[in-house]
């Protein structure tokens, strides 16, 4: 975790060895892949990948969340990078350190050229304990109605 300024701290995507190597020549590594949250709004970024700018209030939830317990298409323990199924996106550099993040709404974020609707994110952090504390708002919500299948 690296503060940024006062009002806003960076948490580094984790990548595991090949996805590191992977990732870096095709522009979307380390360098230039994090979630930056600030007391307005979260900005996710994996290279030229994904990218998502997402306000604070529409955050239901984030939690920790196991690779055995993804679900459909993301089940696959071999996934890296940014994946998209049904309003989920999964933008990973490892299959360990996973944050599940819940919106109360819908958002566009883009996935490369195109535009998405997101309602779910699941985000490999190197810092996984620090950025589901650094989300979760200080009163629970629950997410508001969507497809459970998500």
């Amino acid at each position: 975790m690296n503060a940024q300024n006062d009002s806003a701290t960076t948490f580094p995507i984790s990548f595991d060895g090949r996805s590191h190597i992977a990732m870096t020549v095709l522009g979307a590594g380390p360098q230039s892949s994090r979630v930056k949250v600030s007391s307005s709004t979260i900005d996710i970024h994996m290279g030229w990948a994904f990218q998502a700018t997402i306000p604070r209030e529409d955050v239901a939830y984030a939690r920790p969340l196991n690779r055995g317990e993804l679900r459909g298409p993301f089940r696959l323990s071999v996934l890296r990078g940014v994946n998209y199924w049904r309003g989920t996106a999964l933008v990973n550099g490892a299959g360990t350190g996973l944050v599940e993040i819940t919106l109360e709404r819908p958002r566009w974020v883009r996935l490369g050229p195109l535009l998405a609707p997101m309602r779910r994110l699941v985000v490999s952090a190197e810092d996984q304990s620090g950025l589901v504390t650094a989300l979760n708002p200080s009163t629970p919500r629950s997410p508001g109605s969507g497809d459970p299948s998500l």
